[in-house]
């Protein structure tokens, strides 16, 4: 069970993979919120269960009832929450399995009878944890999102038209305390875009605040923009960054679909550390200043840090360098075999 968010859903897709390997004769269910499942729909060797997200008696009544279906041998739950302990608690299997005293939060450890060792470590990891709990000990570092031919089609046409290195985009972040300043990104892509030929691809939901920060760069920014905020369902998403060449974006599901996808990333993390929900592959090229931003508002060196907590606090993402950003995009581009040449 891994229901939300969406790139926790696409990080749990290792897992998968990893049980399949290690049991190919068992029969694999994912239980997966509607919200999120479609970026895994397709995915070989296993059976979606799609649920709602239960918000009163008549709809647990109903989860409860499509959860009755099953009897499972074991139930495997990376979801610490309220909700999951809801899904849990109507779940049958032999076997009910959560995460340790370090990830454990919402009395998960109630609504389970065994729990898997919790270490400081990345999300894909401590998701791993669970295979190796049930004895599968060979990882399969594989996301794999089972797009269609059609769909990466329209997402080449897309891009058709746009001229130099494809950067795409993300300016918000589900929680907005992860956001970085416009302005920064605005200065940021003018200085990279006067040494490489460079398209803004820029990604993101249909809600009001995308659309208003789309607006402030398109208002501060003199470079070539495809903006396809808005324009996307998830699928289409991943299709999109399918045909980029990096990706820039603070800590958001689009960050792990872009890995999935194969491409890279600098990310920009302050509210919480990369380590634990950054980039799993190449990580060399996020910028982190999350210790920084814990010394400097909480008063915390990193030694006092728990691993759950976070620096809920806008000044946080203010904290990044715009210098820093442009260096690690220049060294990226150097790293994937891109000349400088400004198109202006």
């Amino acid at each position: 069970m891994r229901m939300s968010a969406l790139g926790d859903v696409v990080m749990t897709l290792p897992l998968l993979r990893t049980l399949q390997k290690a049991f190919p004769r068992a029969k694999l269910h994912w239980i997966v919120s509607r919200p999120f499942h479609t970026i895994v729909e397709g995915v070989s060797g296993v059976e979606l269960i799609v649920i709602d997200k239960p918000r009163g008696p008549l709809s647990f009544w109903r989860l409860w009832r499509q959860m009755r279906r099953y009897d499972f041998d074991w139930l495997l739950v990376p979801q610490a929450s309220m909700r999951a302990n809801l899904v849990t608690a109507v779940t049958r299997a032999k076997r009910k399995i959560g995460f340790g005293a370090l990830h454990s939060r919402d009395l998960q450890r109630w609504f389970v009878n065994e729990t898997v060792p919790a270490e400081p470590e990345h999300l894909i990891d401590s998701f791993l944890q669970f295979a190796t709990h049930v004895g599968a000990s060979e990882h399969v570092l594989e996301w794999d999102l089972p797009l269609r031919p059609e769909e990466h089609a329209w997402a080449r046409m897309q891009v058709a038209d746009c001229a130099g290195i494809k950067l795409a985009v993300v300016l918000a972040a589900s929680k907005p305390e992860r956001n970085w300043p416009v302005a920064r990104y605005c200065e940021t892509l003018e200085r990279i875009a006067a040494r490489w030929p460079l398209t803004v691809v820029l990604i993101g939901g249909p809600g009001k605040a995308e659309r208003a920060l789309a607006g402030e760069l398109h208002r501060g920014l003199r470079l070539p923009v495809l903006d396809m905020v808005g324009r996307t369902d998830l699928r289409q998403l991943a299709a999109l960054l399918g045909q980029v060449d990096a990706l820039l974006a603070p800590d958001t599901g689009p960050l792990h679909i872009a890995q999935a996808m194969k491409k890279p990333v600098v990310g920009l993390y302050a509210v919480a550390p990369s380590r634990k929900t950054g980039p799993y592959v190449e990580p060399q090229w996020t910028v982190d200043v999350f210790a920084e931003a814990a010394a400097t508002i909480l008063k915390r060196g990193p030694e006092r840090m728990g691993w759950r907590q976070r620096v809920h606090d806008g000044r946080a993402a203010r904290l990044i360098k715009v210098e820093d950003v442009v260096d690690k995009i220049e060294k990226l581009f150097e790293h994937l075999g891109f000349k400088p040449g400004a198109t202006s």
